[in-house]
């Protein structure tokens, strides 16, 4: 076992200043945003997930994009064409930002460059799930992006500043053999090492400089394997102005699979007790640290995400896959959440408007109707929320 924490300097050693923003520069949308509508009165669609190239070196046991539902990847993908032609219409909708997911790592998909730059034309901002072992790897950077004139992972990173990106690194662990195992084994050797060099790049370059940040700890899924570091990695994160996104595993592609094997070998019972109280400890922490006031917290909910802004994604977006089916969000692939096959088919506007997601719209809340009730238990938030205010009303006795 080897622990290695990488060498970020703390930005905040005490409780966060007045006016702090705690949330991802593009993770969710403020009331009055959700509120906005077209000239014609249809809600806007303000933000969608989206799938591009399927190449990835990893295995991650938990992965969601390997799905039934949602794979057979060479066969009948949206060309470049096609894509730009869906956000265009997107873009009449009232769309402001996507977040690429997959289906693989976005940053080993030689077109992904372009379409960023792409974006930035159309006025469009970007978020980026990524893995970081990429951008660590200045031989894998020349391998893809060569043809760009970038060769190494940190020419790499200011062309995605430029760019204006938010970065979201996927962080499970600081347990380099734990870390490594939830990447599972795939052709990517010293994956932390690359993941860490990637993050302190990403610091170099400013992306956690701003208010609100542009850099995320993805530390999901919460799983037995990384549940009691959890909070760790959060206050970590959070010190250094890296927002921090926690929560359970989808139900989408292998994620079943990670719910019934944590539920055989850890205990169903045992898994939901333990996130009950750590999103109270997260919960705690952060109304201490003046990330939110307790009345605040009770106006506006438990977030899914642990300590994070609510998740307002099904009531603003959709999710875009590979092969052009519109789905309610990555945390669910069956076909109650699916809302159209192939949208080269068929109106985006029909699709948003007629949507599941479409009737929640103006909600600033969701939770997360993908794992309510099957990861996340019914009554989660509620006992989240009660043992906060328990807290801080025993504290005052």
């Amino acid at each position: 076992m080897a622990i290695i924490k990488p060498t970020i300097p703390i930005i905040f050693k005490n409780k966060f200043p007045k006016g702090f923003i705690n949330k991802l520069d593009l993770e969710g949308f403020y009331q009055d945003k959700l509120n906005e509508t077209l000239i014609d009165g249809t809600s806007k669609l303000l933000m969608m997930d989206i799938d591009f190239g399927i190449e990835c070196s990893l295995n991650c046991p938990h992965c969601f994009r390997k799905s039934a539902s949602l794979n057979c990847l060479k066969q009948n993908n949206l060309t470049y064409d096609e894509l730009i032609k869906i956000l265009k219409d997107a873009k009449e909708l009232g769309l402001e930002s996507i977040r690429f997911l997959g289906a693989g790592e976005p940053f080993e998909n030689k077109e992904f460059l372009k379409l960023l730059i792409q974006l930035k034309k159309m006025n469009i901002r970007a978020g980026i799930f990524t893995k970081g072992h990429v951008i660590g790897d200045d031989s894998l950077v020349k391998k893809y992006y060569n043809s760009y004139g970038i060769t190494t992972g940190k020419q790499l990173v200011e062309k995605l500043k430029e760019l204006d990106v938010n970065i979201i690194m996927g962080f499970n662990s600081f347990d380099t053999k734990v870390q490594d195992y939830m990447v599972g084994p795939g052709k990517v050797k010293n994956y932390s090492q690359k993941r860490n060099k990637a993050l302190k790049l990403l610091i170099n370059a400013g992306f956690n400089k701003t208010n609100p940040t542009k850099l995320a700890l993805y530390a999901a899924p919460i799983t037995p394997a990384n549940i009691k570091e959890i909070f760790e990695i959060y206050e970590y994160g959070r010190r250094r102005n890296l927002f921090v996104i926690s929560i359970p595993t989808m139900v989408s592609g292998l994620g079943m699979i990670q719910k019934r094997k944590q539920d055989l070998e850890y205990g169903k019972e045992k898994f939901e007790k333990d996130i009950i109280e750590l999103y109270t400890k997260i919960n705690v922490w952060n109304v201490k640290n003046n990330l939110i006031t307790l009345n605040e917290l009770n106006k506006q909910g438990v977030s899914s995400y642990a300590g994070c802004f609510p998740c307002n994604q099904a009531s603003c977006g959709m999710y875009l896959t590979l092969k052009g089916k519109v789905i309610r969000c990555p945390g669910r692939d069956d076909k109650q959440s699916t809302f159209c096959e192939d949208i080269r088919k068929e109106s985006l506007k029909k699709v948003w408007v007629s949507s599941e997601n479409y009737k929640r719209a103006g909600t600033f809340n969701n939770h997360c109707p993908a794992r309510d009730g099957i990861v996340i238990p019914f009554d989660f938030y509620e006992k989240v929320l009660s043992n906060v205010n328990k807290y801080f009303t025993e504290k005052e006795k």
